[in-house]
């Protein structure tokens, strides 16, 4: 399988807030952009900058010479992909379809063998980073899939962002990043409870944050955890409705695996807790969240 030349065009399916700062990162990049999603006002950013909006998977990828997917979920993506004006319907003509959306592992796996079969290989590429990291090429990915097809996926993922990590076949590179996401849960929850110690001490949250990151715990996660709690901005970039559904996936793998998750089911159990107003905010909102419930219990205020 021959590599498309790295400037083209690019088919993009799917324009939530990752898929949109990839479709600006590539416009801005010089690189032709043709974008469906189902609904179409999320578009409208893309077309502003130049991008050319088509009315069915099947006609964004008329031409490109990369196909990109980044959805919800495999429900999502078989929405896309099958039918008479999916990505399926259109011969591959030597391309695959490059998923960079989380799924749960099971799902996703017969619905790559059934592309496959229809001559369009899928490569899985979760990605590890946010928003930012997406508009600013520093993006790493969690790559599953046939090494000839990784190797035919690799310049377009090395284009969008900083390094790829091929873990296996397909699912692979999901149960690799549902993996990630559960350490993302358990260090927010563990920050969350321990800034509540220390208010129950009447503590500075923002000195101990400064020892936590001159320690051998020092994490960016950590660091960008809580600045955002001190900042009081929980606007979303990985939002707690997304970190809930994930570490769900999480447990149901692990339990399929033949594994007895202790910490995932704490979590969720957690997560399902939390008012539905609270959802759709960043999951740093957990930490405040178990700062104010854990003062509150111990009868400390809950101003800072």
């Amino acid at each position: 399988m021959s590599t498309p030349a790295l400037r083209g065009t690019v088919a993009l399916i799917g324009c939530g807030a990752m898929g949109a700062a990839l479709g600006q990162r590539l416009l801005a990049r010089g690189w032709r952009l043709r974008v469906y999603n189902r609904s179409v006002g999320k578009t409208q950013p893309l077309s502003a900058a130049g991008a050319s909006v088509h009315d069915s998977p099947r006609s964004a990828i008329d031409g490109a010479h990369w196909v990109l997917s980044v959805l919800t979920d495999s429900a999502a993506l078989r929405a896309v992909l099958m039918g008479p004006e999916g990505v399926l319907a259109a011969p591959a003509r030597g391309r695959c379809l490059i998923d960079l959306g989380t799924h749960f592992p099971a799902e996703l796996v017969p619905l790559a063998a059934e592309a496959a079969s229809r001559g369009w290989p899928l490569v899985e590429a979760p990605v590890t980073g946010s928003v930012h990291d997406a508009s600013h090429g520093t993006l790493n990915f969690l790559v599953g899939g046939a090494a000839a097809d990784v190797a035919w996926a690799r310049p377009m993922l090395e284009a969008l962002g900083r390094a790829l990590f091929h873990l296996g076949p397909v699912g692979a590179g999901n149960t690799a990043k549902l993996a990630l996401n559960l350490l993302v849960g358990l260090m927010a929850g563990g920050l969350g409870e321990a800034i509540a110690l220390l208010r129950a001490h009447g503590l500075d949250v923002a000195r101990f944050l400064v020892a936590l990151d001159g320690s051998g715990l020092a994490s960016p996660l950590y660091r960008r955890l809580g600045q955002r709690y001190l900042d009081g901005d929980h606007a979303p970039r990985f939002s707690l409705a997304n970190l809930e559904k994930d570490l769900g996936w999480a447990r149901r793998h692990a339990e399929a695996s033949g594994l007895a998750p202790r910490l995932a089911p704490v979590l969720c159990d957690l997560l399902a807790q939390l008012p539905a107003e609270a959802k759709p905010l960043d999951y740093s909102a957990l930490i405040r969240h178990l700062a104010a419930r854990a003062s509150v219990m111990a009868g400390v205020g809950s101003g800072e």
